[in-house]
């Protein structure tokens, strides 16, 4: 109906749409409450087949990761689901905010991935689903 997007041409019209949103353009409406959150784990999702250019965006997820488990000397063994649950927390117990929502969202698939079992099913899912309708 549409035709193919690919991954990058999908990111572009995401990318597009959010900045439209922020600088608060027409109609297009694609964003409330924690939608930012879910535009940015496509994002996520989509930046892993993408070009060069986005492949920078999987850093997030590894960046956060990493951060956590620096910490561990300090407040104890933190492992990949207790990220990933703080994560979730964050993201939907608190007020939505454009900046957090996105970077949280980025880092969501990545993190969730990492937690294994129950948290990878998401990821997993939706991932599958947006890959084929997106056409590759």
């Amino acid at each position: 109906m549409l035709g193919t997007f690919g991954s990058g041409g999908v990111l572009l019209v995401i990318i597009v749409a959010l900045v439209m949103h922020k600088k608060g353009g027409g109609k297009l409406k694609p964003v409330k409450d924690h939608h930012i959150f879910y535009w940015g784990c496509a994002i996520s999702l989509f930046a892993a087949g993408a070009g060069s250019a986005f492949r920078q965006v999987g850093t997030v997820s590894t960046t956060i990761d990493t951060a956590v488990h620096g910490q561990s000397a300090t407040l104890g063994t933190i492992g990949p689901a207790a990220i990933a649950m703080s994560l979730i927390l964050v993201a939907f117990g608190s007020k939505p905010n454009f900046t957090k929502d996105l970077i949280l969202g980025v880092a969501a698939p990545g993190i969730l991935a990492a937690a294994g079992g129950f948290w990878v099913l998401p990821v997993t899912i939706i991932g599958s689903i947006l890959h084929s309708v997106a056409g590759g």
